[in-house]
């Protein structure tokens, strides 16, 4: 569902939240990239556009919130694509993922799938690792 999502965003990024009880995966929330709204609001703020940037709705991430907890699962993983460029972690995605010096959801998973077109060129996950104090890369393709 992540790659389809990917695929259906192209050439823009996409975004999402996965959530579950723990056990297997339960929802893949894809979620709308606003980053082009934003852009042409305030292109001196977000210098970037949905190609090279995602920012889902706050609105929409909080509905998710609600539900997950309402529900009792939990954030697995938060997802987003790279078109044209390789599966790592940014130091924007990482910033996005910290709060402070810490990690937002320690537990969580951050996916970033690259592609160019249809193709999925690779896929990798990075989860924090609370020893080193960074996140370190898992490859899932």
């Amino acid at each position: 569902m992540i790659y389809e999502h990917a695929v259906e965003e192209y050439p823009d990024e996409c975004c999402g939240v996965v959530t579950g009880d723990g056990k297997g995966v339960s929802v893949v929330h894809k979620c709308r990239n606003i980053q082009n709204e934003l852009h042409n609001k305030d292109p001196d703020r977000y210098k970037r556009d949905a190609k090279t940037a995602y920012h889902i709705d706050p609105k929409e991430i909080l509905n998710i919130f609600n539900d997950t907890e309402k529900n009792g699962l939990k954030v697995i993983a938060f997802y987003h694509s790279h078109p044209h460029h390789a599966a790592y972690f940014s130091q924007e995605d990482r910033d996005m993922a910290m709060f402070g010096d810490e990690p937002s959801y320690p537990d969580a998973e951050y996916i970033v799938v690259s592609l160019s077109g249809s193709i999925i060129n690779e896929a990798a996950s990075f989860k924090w690792d609370d020893s080193k104090k960074d996140f370190q890369k898992r490859l899932i393709v």
